[in-house]
């Protein structure tokens, strides 16, 4: 067995000045001449404009003191900067933006390839929303008329030259974005109960985010005017979160009226007399009061379980149902912080999921014989309560509440306490959250809910793990059972992965997954169960270390890779067609082996040894906290001896460095996946592909909790700030000098980023990590092998694995390569703020190989410490 020894530290990095440079200037798809685009946006405002004038005689009279303006949705081909000021000069208000990459290709609107020759890739562009009145209306249909008889533009609104030659469309926000995108019509059609006919339905409203707190204010009169006016009411107050542009309301529709409006957008006009569906204001409307942890009905087993206590402030906290504290397995270990006494609600056997996080937190996986669990107190905030109207009592959060809300002040409660109550928590650096929204699939732009997380996470430099969703429906693998059968094993797992493939766009992560500042945890079809009976039950990945069946898979935003790392789910089992005609394949539910056993709250009261097997992303996600949990032990100890070298401030990111540190896409599932799925036309964006299904890969959290005398961790931490580079130097170890062994190192950057919600990019803070030079020309001849350079930017952690098997050259005792971490803004005019980061490296041969890697970097970056120290006191 290798040897454990302690991870090692970076001197403090060197600040070095920025390289000069301006980039380089991003490309311009082919646009369409000036005379074509006359014509082609000529027929659009003419009927933006007749929209607008029907629009504004339709709500003349419907509310008092209503001023009837319009949400203008402009996609333009390419990029424009500064076009935020060119709304602003002419009257219309800023509401935002996003990237579109898929663009239909035209005579018009075209990419070029390198040479300049047309590809039938999408269009990349960007949409832009902005409100304006009746003036500011006039005003763009003025600089249109002149931009269009070639006349020069105003001064200061030049901008709008390029606006108009590069604009594909231009319209009014309506029911199309409002209603249908979100998928409300489909919902709101099987809503209607033909038994119940009167049945009122609820939703969620969401507004455009006014700047101005006057305009939100009449935009909550007018929505309640329109509701009343509707038959409707609103639930509760409206929720109003300028740190995250989050502005909403619950609410409650008389089926008349959703009925009304169905009859009404069927019809030739496609159009609406009900004022509140057509309402400038209104952003989406979308679904509300979702049960938000899917939990299976049974008893489960007595289960011998030794009881223990621990008094240590927590680190973790978990963000769900109430557990039952008086469980063996978490008598002694959990501190409830229940302030609305959510747990009277509880019936036994009710605080189901609660217990089974909370069991996975502190014991993990519960093996016979075997039983870790963590030396602290884990801080339990529940968020949930059964659901009173559905039959089975499902967790939920009710239709009047937000989880927004929920969540803000159960975070807030452990950080800077709530009225006369100190913080609750303040010691904990990691939140569980193994919770999501089945009804709101990330599509585009962050949820409500995951620019929250965001936030609180660059408030309170407090680390999120994030559950990425089940996808819990039946799988049609398109073979009769019998012929099924028939296939290898490898041919079953490639034509499952083809299956899934076809599933992609059922299959996205859910709110609040996408978070750039969490971490995502994906499922791993994996558990510790040895033997199980099958019963009628099929396992479609057999002996395949590959995602679990009922995952959901990425991108994130803006294609980033989420989830990021995948941790055991437990296998799940489908069960096996009753008949060979048969082609679906359903989840099966149950709670026997394989998955992962947990304590279970019994029915019975006093029973308090229960235990069943569960699996999903659930689990990993609480496995994932627990490895962050161990992490912290690690860190606790190196700040003992560094402590100048690992600031507090900076654990939290440090735990997410080092969780996602130890991650690596297993060279099989890589293998199996390119062999089901690589086409020519996929070829060169391979590696994003497999991103999409395995993250940065499986975690292996012992690599990261000690070295091997082959295998040598360094951390390093700091705060940067715009345009600045923080230097660190990895020693080379003379040992490999001229080698030609195999060698890998992996490189793991983290950290926090203030958000703008304002902004496309959202992220406000870009960091990189880079080597001086390329990988494969420093003397160790690396070549990157995990994850695609460019996708590897783009969220908040960078992780790279790079190896070599060349001849290493030659170079001297002393040498090192150089790291340099460097700060650009992203979505701000400028990064006022300094930003926490963390960087893990890693450095190894093969076990086994007589280099001493650990001893070699361990007395060389002693040194460097020892230089430091030395120079610090001149």
């Amino acid at each position: 067995m290798a040897t454990s020894l302690p991870l090692l530290v970076f001197p403090r990095a060197k600040t070095i000045a920025p390289p000069k440079g301006n980039g380089f200037p991003s490309s311009q798809p082919h646009l369409p001449g000036h005379g074509k685009q006359v014509v082609r946006l000529g027929g659009q405002l003419t009927a933006l404009q007749e929209d607008f004038d029907r629009y504004r005689a339709s709500v003349s009279s419907s509310v008092a003191g209503f001023e009837p303006e319009t949400v203008l949705v402009i996609e333009i081909a390419g990029s424009i900067d500064e076009f935020r000021q060119a709304t602003e000069a002419i009257g219309l208000e800023w509401l935002g933006e996003w990237d579109v990459d898929d663009i239909p290709p035209d005579d018009d609107f075209f990419e070029r390839n390198t040479k300049g020759e047309r590809t039938a890739k999408a269009v990349k562009g960007r949409m832009f929303l902005s409100l304006g009145n009746d003036a500011g209306m006039r005003e763009l249909l003025s600089l249109w008329n002149a931009w269009a008889n070639s006349q020069t533009l105003p001064f200061g609104k030049t901008k709008w030259r390029d606006v108009f030659n590069q604009t594909v469309q231009i319209r009014r926000w309506g029911i199309e974005e409002a209603l249908r995108e979100t998928g409300m019509l489909d919902r709101w059609r099987d809503l209607l109960d033909p038994v119940n006919p009167s049945e009122p339905i609820r939703c969620q409203i969401e507004m455009f985010y006014r700047k101005s707190e006057e305009k939100r204010a009449q935009t909550e009169r007018n929505i309640a005017a329109l509701l009343e006016a509707a038959g409707g009411r609103a639930l509760g107050g409206f929720i109003d979160m300028p740190e995250i542009g989050f502005h909403a309301v619950k609410a409650e529709i008389p089926a008349e009226s959703i009925r009304r409006l169905l009859v009404d957008l069927d019809s030739e006009s496609h159009d609406t007399d009900i004022q509140l569906f057509k309402f400038h204001g209104v952003m989406y409307f979308r679904p509300t009061g979702q049960s938000l942890a899917l939990t299976e009905e049974g008893a489960g087993v007595e289960t011998e379980i030794s009881e223990g206590e621990v008094d240590l402030p927590p680190v973790v906290a978990i963000l769900d149902g109430v557990p039952n504290l008086q469980h063996r397995a978490l008598k002694g270990r959990l501190v409830l912080d229940d302030p609305d006494n959510l747990s009277s609600k509880y019936s036994p056997g009710e605080r189901k999921h609660g217990t089974s996080m909370a069991s996975l937190v502190v014991h993990g996986e519960m093996l016979d014989g075997h039983s870790d669990p963590l030396r602290r107190l884990v801080y339990v905030s529940p968020i949930m309560e059964p659901d009173a109207q559905s039959i089975d009592r499902r967790e939920h959060v009710p239709d009047e509440v937000f989880f927004e809300d929920r969540i803000a002040r159960a975070v807030k409660r452990m950080f800077q306490g709530e009225g006369t109550v100190p913080a609750q928590a303040p010691s904990v650096c990691v939140i569980n959250l193994s919770i999501g929204d089945p009804e709101r699939p990330f599509i585009h732009t962050p949820s409500p809910w995951a620019r929250l997380l965001d936030w609180l996470s660059w408030k309170y430099r407090v680390l999120f793990c994030v559950s990425a969703g089940n996808h819990p429906d039946a799988i049609d693998i398109g073979l009769p059972h019998s012929q099924y059968q028939l296939l290898s094993d490898r041919q079953k797992v490639e034509h499952l992965l083809k299956c899934i493939q076809t599933q992609l766009s059922s299959r996205r992560i859910l709110s609040p997954a996408e978070a750039i500042n969490v971490i995502s945890v994906g499922a791993t079809h994996a558990d510790g169960v040895d033997a199980y009976y099958q019963g009628q039950r099929t396992d479609l990945l057999p002996d395949a270390r590959l995602f679990s069946p009922a995952a959901r898979l990425g991108h994130g935003f803006r294609r980033a890779v989420k989830p990021e790392v995948l941790f055991p789910g437990g296998r799940q089992l489908y069960r096996t067609p009753v008949s060979d005609a048969h082609t679906v394949y359903q989840t099966d539910r149950g709670l026997l082996p394989p998955g992962h056993k947990v304590a279970w709250d019994s029915t019975q009261a006093g029973d308090l040894s229960q235990t069943v097997h569960t699996r999903g992303t659930s689990n990993a996600t609480a496995l994932a906290t627990r490895s962050a949990a161990k992490i912290y032990e690690v860190l606790e100890t190196l700040r003992t001896e560094s402590r100048e070298l690992i600031p507090q401030g900076l654990i939290s990111v440090l735990i997410k460095a080092l969780l996602v540190h130890g991650a690596k896409q297993d060279d099989d599932a890589c293998k199996v996946i390119a062999s089901a799925l690589k086409t020519p036309q996929n070829s060169r964006q391979f590696k994003e592909v497999i991103a999409r299904y395995l993250g940065y890969g499986e975690v292996a959290v012992e690599r990261v909790l000690a070295c091997t005398e082959q295998r040598g961790t360094v951390l390093g931490c700091g705060e940067i700030r715009e345009n600045e580079i923080h230097e660190f130097r990895l020693p080379l170890p003379p040992g490999l000098s001229t080698s030609q062994v195999w060698r890998r190192m992996v490189v793991t950057l983290a950290w926090f980023s203030p958000v703008n919600p304002d902004h496309r990019n959202f992220r406000e803070a870009k960091l990189e990590l880079s080597p001086v030079g390329s990988w494969g020309d420093l003397p160790l001849k690396l070549a990157r092998t995990d994850g695609d350079h460019n996708q590897v930017l783009r969220g908040t952690v960078q992780h790279e694995v790079v190896e070599g098997s060349k001849q290493v050259a030659a170079f001297q005792d002393g040498d090192s390569i150089l790291l340099h971490v460097s700060c650009k803004k992203d979505a701000t005019a400028r990064l006022d703020d300094a930003i926490p980061y963390g960087l893990a490296v890693t450095l190894e041969v093969a076990e086994g190989v007589q280099i001493p890697i650990y001893e070699q970097l361990r007395t060389r970056l002693q040194a460097q410490v020892a230089v430091g120290a030395v120079e610090g006191t001149r």
